[in-house]
């Protein structure tokens, strides 16, 4: 049978302990409740799995128990979640800064809560569980330093036009130091989430993308992964990664994944509104992947949609492939949005997409990632 997962709630709210212990309860976790920012941190090193935290508490606040859990070597790999009936700007940045894993208003309809936490401590048991706790502290100081020192490496993969394989931009890709534990990408920003320093991660990521590219990128698109809570946070709604880049906004494409859509689309609609009135343009990934992709273009409208690999690879003698792509075809016509099929490695594949109406590729049959310095 498998072990529940450990959750901590911290919350000085009695009735909203008991509730939402029911619920998780409920959901198959293992709940312990402290109702004190000082219980929860002796709770705390009974090592549950995440913890939720209030940030109005009488005595020692939210933001001081997530800024003594973090400066914590033995408790700083627990994700912490802010549960809160704030929803200010100016609190969400704060918790972030002081790494935290997730913000959440305690109005957010329930399904969506749970799916949020569910995904966090998905995104923690595949680096976590391999590692022993000294291991696992041992590899945070690292990550630590990797962010402080700037030692993260990128890599460019070029999106062609399939009719004269010119480049319409590039995929900018992060990797950790070569040989490495963390030259994987998928261990990289595993243990940032669980160590709460995605954000640091992921803008340093953004910042050296955008720095690097001004050298060959010309007036070619730039590709970029991005986060939700870096989408919703200032630094990108007021652009700050291009305030010393030769790149403009009308370059900037930004990727939102499946992993993206947990969060809240209205607020996530709003704040890609304004980055596409400064002329910024989106882009959903990975569609094909999962079941949430026809809900983001829907709501999102974005500019570009790439094709999952899995819907590519062999579709020149995949009929059922075809059909679904001719089907996405047509809704791209319709929304005013363009296709760019991924992981083209043949030139037979290459083909039938541009017999299907596909204008634009990215695979290994046009070019492999690259590193620029």
């Amino acid at each position: 049978m498998e072990t529940k997962k450990k959750i901590l709630i911290i919350d000085d709210e009695p009735d909203f302990l008991k509730l939402f212990g029911f619920i998780l309860e409920n959901a198959n976790y293992s709940i312990t409740t402290a109702s004190s920012g000082e219980q929860g941190l002796q709770k705390a090193k009974e090592n549950p799995d995440l913890i939720l935290l209030d940030l109005k508490m009488p005595g020692m606040n939210g933001y001081q128990v997530c800024k003594a859990l973090k400066e914590d070597l033995t408790l700083m790999h627990i994700p912490v979640v802010i549960l809160t009936s704030e929803d200010r700007t100016i609190d969400k940045v704060q918790a972030f800064g002081m790494g935290a894993s997730d913000f959440i208003n305690k109005q957010t309809h329930t399904e969506e809560i749970l799916a949020r936490i569910k995904s966090i401590l998905r995104r923690s048991s595949i680096i976590l569980s391999s590692l022993s706790d000294k291991d696992k502290s041992e590899k945070i100081m690292q990550l630590r330093k990797i962010i402080e020192e700037k030692q993260i490496r990128t890599f460019y993969q070029p999106i062609v036009a399939i009719a004269d394989r010119q480049p319409l931009g590039y995929e900018a890709l992060a990797r950790g130091p070569q040989g490495s534990f963390f030259e994987n990408p998928i261990n990289l920003f595993a243990l940032a989430s669980e160590a709460n320093m995605s954000f640091d991660l992921d803008t340093l990521c953004i910042n050296l993308a955008v720095e690097r590219a001004a050298s060959f990128i010309n007036h070619r698109l730039l590709f970029l992964n991005v986060d939700p809570f870096v989408i919703n946070s200032d630094y990108l709604k007021n652009l700050e990664f291009l305030e010393s880049s030769t790149l403009t906004p009308s370059q900037i494409c930004i990727e939102i994944t499946e992993r993206t859509f947990v969060t809240n689309f209205e607020t996530l609609a709003k704040n890609l509104n304004k980055l596409k009135s400064l002329g910024v343009m989106v882009v959903i990934d990975d569609l094909g992947e999962g079941y949430s992709t026809l809900k983001a273009i829907v709501e999102l409208r974005p500019k570009y949609i790439k094709a999952d690999i899995s819907l590519v690879r062999n579709i020149n003698t995949d009929i059922v492939k075809q059909n679904l792509m001719r089907m996405i075809v047509e809704l791209a016509k319709n929304i005013d949005c363009t296709i760019i099929a991924e992981g083209i490695e043949s030139e037979e594949e290459v083909k039938t997409l541009a017999s299907l109406g596909i204008r634009y590729g990215q695979g290994y049959l046009f070019a492999k990632p690259a590193e620029h310095t």
